[in-house]
């Protein structure tokens, strides 16, 4: 029988026994994938597999291993951002020893924490970073390696590595998806197979952070000015090309003001930096950044995603200053990463700007949300 018929096979029964892993398949198109070393594997909306492979397996095998890549869907590891540092074959048996420390399989060979001496119960972003510096070094790479044992799967000097690297190939972020997978599981009533446990993380998962890159996108679209522009390209309403006819085009006036008096780290900045360059990408004529503690440290315009961020000051805070500036300044939206400690800032009058409270963390998130609702809208960027 071919593979595709074994895997539809599969579906048909979870469609009653494994109801949240047939609706998160379901979302995937299956296609054959000669050229891989992994039998199965998923992301891009799509559950690749390599049927010479998966012809070598038996029923109960290619079941548990789709059950794998069910369970690895459903912990969003394909559509969620790579941790920071980590390959993908690290990325990838990260995901594994997530999968192996949650979920039995009985007759399907997956990596578990004890594989790395590593404890139970750790994130996925934890194994991960753990595994990338069990690895040995790529090449021209100069880095020391833990003193710790690798699966026989894995040899001494990398060779094993292109599984996993082509397991977590298809992975890249994608928040669309990643919603729909959000969707399933909060619909999800009867959890098959799936510890209750482990159900109770996956509910977690899907309300634990507030989604601020979508915050910064509503933002934008409240904030956008917009210009009347005469034409002769496009016709007047009322006469025709006879008289001009107008657009509207679309500009905006950004700056992201970021504290740097607290404990907010260089990767928090240079991923902050690039996230909010991107969503701030189309009609925006300026996008320019202040650093602030108790006054402006440094003023820059944001170009591109910052590989290096050194922060000024450290000092004590005060919001009122990059408030101030960006009224004085004639900016449309303002957006404040910060960890909140610091007196509620007083408003200037006749002052027009947006704001978006961009809190580092759930901790600063929970404590200051109630008075920063009251000057802007408030979201929580979590790196890990």
């Amino acid at each position: 029988m071919l593979t595709s018929e074994r895997l539809s096979d599969i579906l048909q029964r979870w469609f009653i026994s494994e109801p949240p892993m047939f609706g998160v398949l379901c979302l995937h198109e299956a296609r054959e994938n000669r050229g891989m070393t992994c039998p199965l594997r998923c992301g891009q909306r799509r559950l690749e597999y390599n049927p010479e492979l998966t012809g070598r397996m038996s029923d109960t095998e290619l079941e548990e291993c789709l059950r794998a890549e069910a369970v690895r869907i459903l912990m969003g590891h394909p559509y969620r951002r790579r941790p920071d540092g980590c390959s993908q074959a690290a990325s990838a048996l990260g995901s594994n020893v997530t999968i192996g420390d949650n979920y039995d399989h009985r007759y399907f060979e997956i990596e578990k924490p004890g594989d790395f001496n590593l404890k139970g119960r750790l994130p996925y972003e934890v194994y991960s970073r753990e595994i990338e510096a069990l690895l040995p070094p790529g090449p021209g790479e100069q880095r020391s390696k833990k003193d710790s044992s690798l699966p026989d799967t894995i040899g001494p000097d990398g060779a094993g590595l292109e599984r996993y690297t082509d397991l977590s190939e298809l992975w890249d972020e994608d928040e669309l998806t990643w919603s729909e997978i959000s969707c399933v599981i909060n619909s999800t009533k009867d959890w098959g197979s799936i510890p209750g446990k482990f159900a109770e993380t996956l509910i977690a998962s899907t309300r634990s952070r507030i989604n601020w890159r979508t915050a910064l996108a509503g933002f934008r679209s409240n904030i956008l000015c917009s210009r009347r522009k005469l034409t002769r390209m496009k016709p007047s309403r009322r006469s025709g090309f006879d008289q001009m006819g107008s657009v509207r085009e679309f500009s905006t006036k950004v700056l992201v003001a970021v504290d740097v008096s607290g404990s907010i780290s260089s990767e928090s900045l240079s991923y902050f930096y690039g996230v909010v360059n991107s969503a701030f990408r189309y009609g925006v004529e300026a996008l320019d950044v202040v650093e602030f503690d108790c006054g402006i440290t440094k003023v820059c315009s944001l170009r591109k995603k910052q590989k290096t961020v050194e922060a000024l000051g450290r000092g004590g805070t005060s919001f009122d200053e990059p408030i101030r500036y960006a009224h004085e300044n004639g900016y449309d939206g303002l957006v404040i990463l910060t960890d909140g400690y610091a007196p509620e800032p007083v408003i200037p009058q006749g002052f027009r700007c947006g704001i978006l409270w961009v809190c580092e963390n759930r901790e600063s998130f929970s404590t200051h949300e109630h008075w920063m609702k009251r000057s802007g809208r408030v979201c929580v960027m979590e790196l890990h």
